[in-house]
Parts: structure tokens; C-alpha cells; sequence
């Protein structure tokens, strides 16, 4: 069975050969730059220092050697630009905090002030900083001020919110035929970019500032959301154009509605000012190409609002992030399995990865797929990108298993 209809079989809850496997593989189950170079220098691969073609959480582009060596039957179609608006190309060397060598974009514009790496955008504006110590880059953000809170022009806004040129099209459209005829990968698009990537990105205002606008200011909360739908329909006409015919699987959104221990608000807010954008996009998509499933990334203790992303037409659910509090594995596979396909959820990366033995992780693993497997709608990845600190070894274990686990029928 080729890696393409075995993703396909379990995203329409169907049991293929064995569990597919997404690690190392997309943005959500990537690779940290650093921890990259190290699995390199542990297996001996001659590998050119890595792209690091997502420069927020700083994820390596895996080359072949070790998407084979991770196992994985999904490949991601990269967009031209990621996350600051970026263009990934005519690479350049920077040298990482842990003294890795690593490629970044031409243009990533990094500067050391105050014993910190500020990144500048093209307009020369402050957008992330990083401690010299650091692995990754924060969003540089305004304070709020919720006694003069300023609102934004809804309409202007949305006309800066980035669509697709032709020519980014085209090359999109050229790879994803590539990956189609010449590996039999199954392929995840990564349509939403930049601003489009974060179902608002809170429209410019700071996440404090945006929740709380949520709450005093719903109509403008609403307002923000649809003005976001309609220009994201518009992206995924563009999109779905060039490469529908190719992928399988189209990011929606990636944004964060849980923390550590619940919501960031309460399930009513995500009903009323959330649900009807997403569900709008959705049946779009699902209109526009039947057989592509949308996918959303949404970490921390988000079991309340499972059945929300349901209700709007979310196929695809990543990371199940099992170690946030009221997110039993057991409860997820028994209230919403058969409904939504779980892609993650197969190891714990806060505590299980980092701080235990190869064995552990393989009973972890086995236990894992015995619980999310039966009946397909899943797909084995660990919870977010695996990040320096965990030991190859246990990176090792935990794809072992989950081939050997993984085979169906799940005994």
C-alpha cells in the first residue's frame, strides 16, 4: 500500500495496513533547527546545514534521507513564505544559538540590540526578538491599553491580509504535481500564510486586548472574523485552483485556543464570534474540492471546543495535546472518534520524549495507538514539533514502535 491511499484510508475512517506517520513531516510535527543537526551528526548523514524555512518556532526543512528515516507518509507543500512574509529563498548561513550551522532566508533581516536578536520585517518594523540564549523567536507586540483601546478599519484590514500571486501559484502548482507523479506521498497543503495563518492573527491587537474585546465588543469580535472568511475564501479559490487536484489534506488554521490547564475563553464565545467564520471557510473548501480535508493546529486544553471545530467542518485535528489538563486520550477517542481524524496525540513531547528511556517511549507509543487506531482517523505524530533535548534514541524508539504497533488489525 502506498503511503498516499493508506493517509486517504485513515482520513475517511477506514483501516489501512498500518497507522499512518506525519512526524518530522509538516510546520505542526517538524524538527527544531538544532535538534535537526543533532539526529544528522547521530546518524552520519553528509546533510548540508538545514533551511530553516519556519522562522518562529525555527523548524528544519527535512530532506529525503531523513523524512525515510522518520518514516513518514505526508509531505507538506511549503509555501513560498511562511511566517514574517519571508520569501524562502537565496538561503544564507547564520549561525544558531547552539552554535549549529544553519540556512535562513535572504531576507531575514536579524539584528543583536540589548543582548537580544530582534528580526525586522521589510517595512523596517520590529516583529520578533529571541534571548542570545534562546531556540526560538517571540512576537514583538504593543501593551494594551484597555482604557483607549484604538479599533481598526475592518475593510482596510482585510485588503492587507495577503492573497497568492500568479507566480507564487505557478511554483506551487509545479511542485505539487511533482510530489503527485513522482512520489506517492500523500500531500498536506500549507495554504494559510503570513496574517492568513492565524484565523485573525487578532487583527493587530495584542492577545490580552483581543479577548477582552471579545467580551465587551462582540459585533466588532464578529466583524473581524467574517471580514477574515471572506478574504480567506478568496485565497483558497487561488489556491485550490493551482494544486486541489494534488493534495489531500489543506491547513485552515493554526492558531492556540487552549493553555496549559483550560480554554482562554469560555466555549460560548467560541460558539458565537469563532464557529460561523471557520464554518464558513470549511463548506467552501469542502464545496469547492470534496475530496480535500481541512486541517486545523489548535494546542492546550481544548476539550470543550472539540465538538465546535466538528460542528464547523474541521476534518483534520492536530496536536492532541494530551499533557494539557482534561485531555484524556481515552475520553477524546470515545466522544469524538469517527467524527475527526487525530493527527498527533501519539507522544507526550512536555515530559514522555525528553526525560524518559528508549523502553518507556515504546510502551508509551504502543499505548498510544491502541487507544487513537482502532476503527483509522488517526495519524501517528507526536504532540507539536519534536524540539532539542529530546535524545535521538527516543526519536529512535517511538517510530519503531509505531510501525510495529501500528499494523492493523490494532490486537
Amino acid at each position: 500500500m502506498t503511503s498516499r491511499d493508506r493517509v486517504r484510508m485513515a482520513l475517511n475512517f477506514r483501516e489501512p495496513d498500518r497507522v499512518p506517520i506525519a512526524v518530522g513531516s509538516t510546520m505542526f510535527t517538524g524538527l527544531h533547527m538544532d535538534l535537526y543537526c543533532e539526529i544528522a551528526g547521530y546518524l552520519g548523514l553528509d546533510l548540508i546545514p538545514p533551511k530553516v524555512y519556519e522562522q518562529f518556532m525555527m523548524v528544519a526543512r527535512c530532506d529525503d534521507d531523513m523524512i525515510r528515516w522518520l518514516q513518514s507518509d505526508i509531505i507538506q507543500l511549503e509555501n513560498p513564505s511562511v511566517t514574517w512574509g519571508y520569501k524562502n529563498e537565496n538561503w544564507k548561513p547564520w549561525r544558531s544559538t547552539r552554535n549549529n550551522s544553519v540556512l535562513v532566508p535572504g531576507e531575514f533581516d536579524v539584528r543583536e540590540e540589548d543582548d537580544r536578536f530582534y528580526l525586522y520585517d521589510r517595512d523596517q518594523n520590529k516583529v520578533a526578538f529571541m534571548s542570545k540564549e534562546g531556540l526560538y523567536f517571540d512576537k514583538y507586540t504593543r501593551m494594551s491599553d484597555l482604557d483607549n483601546l484604538e479599533f481598526i478599519d475592518i475593510s482596510k484590514w482585510k485588503s492587507t491580509l495577503p492573497l497568492f500571486s500568479d507566480d507564487e501559484l505557478s511554483e506551487l502548482q509545479k511542485k505539487a504535481k511533482f510530489y503527485y507523479d513522482y512520489t506517492d506521498y500523500s500531500i498536506l497543503g500549507m495554504a494559510n500564510r503570513g496574517q492568513l495563518g492565524s484565523f485573525s492573527n487578532f487583527a493587530g491587537h495584542p492577545i490580552e486586548e483581543w479577548l477582552y474585546l471579545t467580551v465587551v465588543e462582540k459585533d466588532y469580535a464578529f466583524d473581524v472574523h467574517n471580514a477574515y472568511a471572506e478574504r480567506a475564501i478568496e485565497n483558497y479559490e487561488l489556491y485550490l485552483e493551482a494544486v486541489g487536484n494534488y493534495i489531500d489534506i489543506v491547513v485552515v488554521t493554526g492558531m492556540d485556543y487552549g493553555t496549559q490547564k483550560s480554554e482562554l475563553f469560555s466555549p460560548s464565545v467560541y460558539e458565537e464570534l469563532y464557529v460561523p467564520a471557520l464554518k464558513r471557510i470549511n463548506n467552501f473548501i469542502h464545496k469547492k474540492k470534496p475530496s480535500v480535508k481541512t486541517f486545523m493546529h489548535c494546542c492546550g486544553s481544548i476539550m470543550n471546543l472539540i465538538q465546535y471545530f466538528i460542528d464547523a467542518g474541521i476534518d483534520v485535528l492536530n496536536p492532541i495535546q494530551t499533557s494539557a489538563a482534561n485531555m484524556d486520550p481515552f475520553t477524546i477517542k470515545e466522544r469524538f472518534g469517527g467524527k475527526i481524524t487525530f493527527l498527533g496525540g501519539g507522544a507526550d513531547t512536555q515530559k514522555t520524549l525528553p526525560y524518559t528511556t528508549p523502553e518507556e517511549v515504546r510502551r508509551h507509543v504502543e499505548e498510544r495507538i491502541k487507544i487513537f487506531a482502532p476503527g483509522g482517523g488517526f495519524i501517528f505524530a507526536q504532540e507539536h514539533n519534536l524540539q532539542l533535548g529530546v535524545p535521538v534514541k527516543n526519536i529512535e524508539a517511538m517510530v519503531s514502535a509505531a510501525l510495529e504497533f501500528g499494523k492493523y488489525p490494532i490486537i
